[in-house]
């Protein structure tokens, strides 16, 4: 089996570094590139200093070009943010947000508890919200994945 060619966009923060800590240890990953805003051209041994004995690459601003060379995008953005990547991938890519972007299937729901727009109305009806152990046979028809927080789960 070949490897999976990664993007974890928001890699700096808490969740984006205990994901590549995550990932790091799988037999069947690349992680190709990691983005942030503020962190641009820094190691991730910055935020994380377990992980300076591992190559990784060094952060960079999130680029649609980088798209060409990703099967599977983390999206661990603030609310909000997963929505605009998701309007810029193809069916080819799966983009797995864990943020609350895709939870809820109807955009007047999101603005009620979100208090803002959904900006990827179209692309809600391509996500689902799940657990893999739980109905892991839809998600493979799916490619926006929302995961749960750590409250449902």
């Amino acid at each position: 089996m070949r490897k999976l060619n990664l993007l974890i966009a928001g890699s700096t923060g808490y969740i984006g570094v205990q994901l590549i800590k995550l990932l790091i240890k799988h037999k069947y990953v690349n992680i190709k590139y990691l983005c942030g805003n503020n962190s641009v051209g820094k190691k991730i041994s910055y935020f994380e200093r377990s992980l300076s004995s591992k190559r990784l690459p060094k952060i960079t601003k999130f680029n649609k070009k980088y798209l060409k060379n990703i099967d599977v995008i983390f999206t661990a953005l603030p609310n909000g943010q997963a929505q605009d990547i998701s309007k810029k991938i193809n069916n080819k890519i799966v983009l797995i947000d864990l943020a609350a972007d895709f939870r809820l299937n109807k955009a007047s729901t999101y603005q009620k508890w979100y208090k803002q727009k959904h900006r990827a109305i179209k692309n809600i009806s391509k996500s689902i919200y799940s657990l893999p152990e739980i109905n892991g046979h839809e998600i493979k028809s799916k490619n926006i994945i929302s995961c749960p927080g750590c409250y449902p789960t």
